[in-house]
Formats: C-alpha cells, structure tokens, sequence
C-alpha cells in the first residue's frame, strides 16, 4: 500500500478524527440511501468576498470529497445571494460612486452598476475572482446566482406553498421565537414575500406585500419608498421571499443534506432554528447537517482584531492569496481546525494577519513533511490521523502530490532571494547556488520554486517591511579604525548612481583605501552587511547599493560616520 492508498484508508476508517469525516458519517446517518448527497455553500455578494466566504465553500467541499472517498455521490452548491437588496454602501468603494450610491438602497445587487466600471454589475465584480480561483485551489462546487434559483419552476411551486400555507409559517416562526425568548412576532397579516418594485426597482422590507392574489400567484404590494402600488407574479420571479423562507425552500429545492455556517446561527431563534422547524413541518423532511464555525479576524500590529467584514473590505479575499502564497497553504490552515462535538460545538476563530503569510506557509510544508512520515511509518495516532486528513483534503490532486514528494524551497528562503533578484531565472539560479534547489530537481519542483519566488516578490511588494537596525549602535561597536576605513568606502561608492555601481566599483574603493588602514576586504564587507542589513553576510554587495532599503541605511551610515 502507497502512502496515497494509506490516506485513502484513513478516511475510510470509522475513526472520526477530522470534522470533514465526523459530518460525513452524520450525513450517511441521518440520510440513508440517498442517490446522491448535496452540501450547499453560499454568500451575498454586498461588498469584499473574503477568506471567511471561501471557508463556506471549502468546508462543504472537504465534506464532498470524503463522502466520495466513502464510496457515495456528491456534490456541492454555491448559492450566490445576488438578488439581495443594497442594504449598506461598502465604505471601500470609489468616492465618484459612493455620491450616488444611495439611490441604489434597496435594490437588487445585481441590479447595481459594478463601482469601477470594469464588469456588467456589481454582483459580477465582487463574486468573479473568487469564481475565477476556485480551481486553483481544487474546489469545483456548481454555482448558482439567485435569479436562477427564483426563476425555477420547481422553486415557483415551493413559493406558492409557502404563501398559501403562511398562517402555518406565521405560527412556527412566532413558536421559535417566543421559546427563545425573543420580542419579534410576525403579524397574521404577514405574506413571505418580498415585491419587486416596478416603478422605483427596490425588493426591500419597505415594498410591503398586502394582498394575495390568484391562488397564491400574484402578490399585491405598496412601495413605501415610492408610492407605487402593482402587482408582482411569483411565477416571473417579480421578487423574492424574505431570508429566513428562502434559505429552506433553496433546502428543499436543491434536496440539501449539508450546509456549514456561521456560529451565530448556533443562537436559539436564529434563522437556522426557524428553518429547522419549517423545513420539518411544512415539507415534512430533515434540516441539512451543518459544521459551525467562528469567524475571522484582521490583525495589525498594536491594534485590536477586527472581524472581516464584505462592506468595510476589511480581509483578504482567496483570490489574493494567490498573489503571496500556495493555495494548499490556505486549505491547510483552514482545514487544520478542530472540532469535538459538531452538534454542540464550533471551528475555532481565525485570527489572520498578512504579515503571517511566511508562517502560515512554513505551517504548510513543515505538516506536509511530516505527513509523508507518519504515513510511511504506519500506526498513525489521532492527531496524526487529523493532520493527515487535513493534508490530503488541502491537495488540489493528492494522488498526483502524493506519489512523490515535492522538495519545496522554504518560502523565508524565497523571500530573501526574491529580494534581490532581478528575475525569476535569476532566482532559481541564486536558489541553487544556495543549494535551497537540488541541482536534480524535478520539473514540478522548478516550477513550484517559481511560484513561490513570485509569491514572495509580490509580498515584498506589498508587506515586506525591511528590520528595523539600529545603525548607531552597530558603528559604535566598531574600531576607530574601521569606522574611517567604512566612512571613505562610503563616501566613493556612494559617489555613483544606484545603477552605476557593480562588483567592481566596490573593490576599487576598498583597495584604494586599504594600505591607509590596513584592514582586509572581507572586515569591509561584513561591516557594509552589518550597517545596511544588520547581519554580517547577504547578497553580493552592489546589491546593498541599489535596493532601495539598503541604500538608505548605507546613507544614513554615512552620515553617522561623518559626524564622529
């Protein structure tokens, strides 16, 4: 047996130490002999779609993969929320749109022009890339806007249930309430239904359905924003069900056995419990099996963490992950969580910070090495078990990773060579020179090397940010001698242009200058490492000129060393 086949067994096992695993075997449980099981992910796109909206979808699509590990059918639904109506203007937004954004209140996101004019509609800008990414990271769910689903002449019949029974809906929904101890009761005058308004075009609360017309079909509204009263049919999609209704008849619709959410919606009298008991006793069937997780959260340096949030853009989105770092490193971290009971309990919070990315990738690879081992030894103990797991749901192809080990180039060595190279080829030559790239390196580990070479450049780009040194107290530390012997170096090289200083230029001065005070080239050198990066070894020193960050300690060296 390969270490492939050995992963393979472990999720086949009924030891259920990942929660990918615990919900599989719910699932089976709880819907026996079912054609094929269905797990269903989804979001509003409002604003920023973030990591905590690509974790919905990357959970239930670890759920998938097990349950076919397990010898069962799947797949898995992206429901995309894009007939949502404008609640808030997402304060990211460009200011020329943000002036006549509050006209859009109320309507239907993909009804909105896209902020910065790049796509056909808002919906299509912010919901795109993530879209575009998600193969990257070996995720394939069947995506599903909103005007599909409300179009479906399955979805119409539901509606129409749904409407005429809504004495029963009214009665449930105020039953949960009241046992949750929540103040909220729907009126008996309440329809479940939510108008499109013709004149003005909004789909909010404030488009009030009055009557019910035509068995169940046509909807009479008032529009408080406009005045305009009409008639929507459910038929044509004139409107939508409020959230709460929606959520279970996409349940029903789409036969859902599995949904993850939120923590929030663990809350007595949430939209969960009142779909629970709707699902229950209007269609006569099961709530989907859920995972609960908590949420993430922004970290900067001295400040507290915020929760990602799409209107404040606050968070990095998956398809920006890309830019800095492996997709499997991400899949990782999210999949690495744990959960005990996943009734009663929920997937730790994630405190992210941009400036862990390095971390976050050393997690990735160090794991992968050591499931590689553990799964070559054999007797794989719990959390072994879950690491493994974890490991194998992260891959894009497992059996493809997993036949021979990448020799991954560790992402601070990237970092380091991609801070001075000039080009990718250059990298990979300064990698092997370092012996951080085997000289027989296989053709997926060069291009992995690559990746990473261009995640790290984008990161410097972008978070990097150059230690700090204390450059006085480096030069105190030095002879009276060598401080002379720096000053005039400095003071030679530093003569020329960025780009017109090389090796060469570097050695002229230090040779001119080295019978006055006897010190040999490579004290010069370690004392230009020192002042500029605070170590006593780098790039080849020219580097040190021109990379704007060393350059400006070189100066600032200077002008210490000219005062003392």
């Amino acid at each position: 047996m390969n270490i492939y086949e050995r992963a393979i067994s472990i999720i086949r096992e009924d030891d259920q130490a990942h929660f990918s695993i615990k919900a599989a075997v719910k699932i089976v449980a709880e819907f026996p002999d079912v054609d094929r099981y269905n797990l269903e992910a989804g979001f509003t796109p409002s604003g920023k779609v973030h990591l905590g909206n690509f974790g919905d979808i990357l959970i239930s699509e670890s759920v998938r993969k097990v349950l076919e590990i397990r010898g069962y059918k799947a797949r898995t639904i992206l429901a995309i929320d894009s007939r949502d109506p404008f609640r808030k203007i997402p304060v990211f937004l460009p200011d020329e749109f943000k002036k006549r954004a509050k006209q859009y209140i109320g309507m239907p996101l993909e009804t909105i022009p896209d902020p910065y004019g790049c796509h056909n509609n808002f919906v299509e800008h912010f919901t795109e890339p993530l879209i575009d990414s998600l193969e990257k990271y070996g995720l394939y769910p069947k995506i599903v806007f909103a005007d599909q689903i409300h179009g479906d002449d399955r979805y119409v019949a539901l509606l129409r249930d749904v409407i005429v029974n809504r004495e029963k809906v009214i009665s449930i929904f105020n039953r949960i309430h009241e046992s949750a101890g929540h103040a909220k009761r729907y009126p008996s005058t309440w329809i479940p239904y939510r108008p499109h308004c013709k004149n003005c075009g909004r789909i909010d609360e404030k488009v009030t359905a009055i009557e019910v017309l035509n068995d169940g079909y046509m909807i009479k509204y008032k529009c408080q924003h406009c005045g305009y009263e009409g008639i929507a049919d459910i038929r044509r999609a004139e409107g939508k069900p409020p959230w709460r209704v929606d959520w279970v008849m996409r349940w029903v619709l789409f036969n859902v056995h599995f949904e993850p959410m939120g923590k929030d919606l663990m809350a007595a009298g949430s939209s969960y419990d009142t779909g629970g008991a709707l699902i229950r006793e209007l269609f006569g069937r099961r709530p989907p099996v859920t995972i609960f997780y908590d949420f993430f959260y922004w970290l900067e340096p001295n400040k507290q963490p915020i929760k990602f949030s799409k209107r404040l853009g606050i968070g990095l989105g998956a398809h920006e992950w890309l830019k800095y770092a492996p997709p499997e490193a991400l899949n990782y971290m999210l999949l690495k969580r744990h959960i005990g009971d996943i009734e009663r309990d929920s997937l730790r919070h994630v405190d992210f910070s941009v400036y862990d990315i390095p971390k976050y990738v050393q997690r990735f690879d160090g794991d992968e090495e050591y499931s590689f081992k553990v799964l070559h030894r054999g007797n794989i103990e719990s959390d072994e078990r879950k690491m493994v797991v974890a490991y194998f749901l992260s891959l894009k192809d497992p059996k493809k990773a997993m036949s021979r080990r990448i020799r991954r180039v560790p992402y601070n060595i990237t970092i380091e060579v991609a801070l001075w190279m000039n080009s990718v080829d250059e990298g990979l030559k300064m990698l092997r020179r370092m012996k951080a790239l085997p000289p027989d390196a296989r053709k997926e580990e060069i291009e992995d090397a690559k990746q990473r070479l261009l995640c790290a450049s984008n990161y410097i780009k972008d978070y990097w940010k150059p230690p700090e040194i204390d450059i006085e107290k480096i030069i105190e530390s030095f002879s009276q001698t060598e401080k002379s012997m720096l000053r005039d170096v400095l003071e030679d090289v530093l003569s020329y242009s960025a780009e017109g200083i090389s090796q060469e230029v570097i050695r002229s001065a230090i040779r001119e200058h080295m019978s006055k005070y006897d010190i040999k080239p490579k004290d010069v050198y370690r004392m230009l490492y020192l002042v500029s990066l605070g170590k006593d070894t780098g790039p080849p020193a020219y580097r040190l000129f021109q990379k704007k960050f060393t350059r400006e300690n070189l100066i600032k060296a200077l002008h210490i060393l000219k005062g003392t």
